[in-house]
Formats: C-alpha cells, structure tokens, sequence
C-alpha cells in the first residue's frame, strides 16, 4: 500500500490581488505545496481550521481584522497556535514594536525577492517530498 504524501497547506492572508495571485501560484508550483487565498482578515482564522492550514502567510493591512488581530487569534486557539506565521508586508517597520511584543521574527518585507520568500516557506514549512522507509 502506498502512501500518498499530503500537501503543506499555506493560507495567504492578503487583499492585494496581483500579490496574492503572484504567492498563490508560485506557491503552488512548489512541488508538495498547496496554496489558498483568503482576501478577508475576519475570514483567515475560519479557513485556516477548515483547510488544516501548515502555514499562514499575512499581510498586516486587510479589511476585516488586520494582520496582527489574525495572529493574536490564532495563537489563542489551541487547534492552530503552533502553526507558523510568516507576515510579508510594505508597512513591518511601522509594526515593529507590535512584532518584538509578541516575539514576532519571521517578516518579510514588501516588494520582496520571490525566491527568497519560497525558501522561507520551505525552511518555516518543509513539505513531504521523496521516499519514505
């Protein structure tokens, strides 16, 4: 019987459409990767337990809740506290109290070097690629 390997799901919490279709579709180029986008901060947290998120990418300003009302929500739920959350955002350094409060150290700011934020993705998120014994 052969095991089929599960993709890492990677949530993208992001309303700026041409960079959510850019993470989403490289993304999912990514051998052993799946990638979902969610538009709406008040709705992340909802798809993040639906999908059995492996990692949730953010961007701080989305309607609805913002990114660090997101994170503060998922840490507090004991389902998908210790999945891990990278923030990819134009305005970090305005936030960098915010993050240091909450021991936040994986950001990545905007515009980004695409290869570099799939290596992060792989590093915080490695996926089930190869053969298992």
């Amino acid at each position: 019987m052969t095991e089929e390997l599960r993709k890492r799901v990677v949530v993208i919490g992001e309303d700026d459409e041409p960079i959510a279709v850019l993470l989403r579709d490289s993304i999912n180029d990514e051998q052993g990767y799946q990638a979902v986008v969610v538009s709406d901060g008040a709705l992340v947290l909802e798809t993040v337990r639906q999908v059995h998120a492996d990692l949730l990418i953010l961007d701080i300003m989305m309607p609805g809740l913002n990114g660090l009302e997101v994170y503060d929500r998922v840490r507090a739920d004991p389902d998908v506290e210790n999945m891990p959350v990278l923030f990819v955002s134009a305005v970090s350094a305005a936030y960098d109290d915010e993050f240091k409060k909450r021991g936040i150290k994986d950001v990545i700011d905007k515009p980004f070097d695409l290869n570099d934020l799939l290596e992060r993705v792989r590093v915080m998120c490695p996926a089930d690629v190869g053969d298992r014994a």
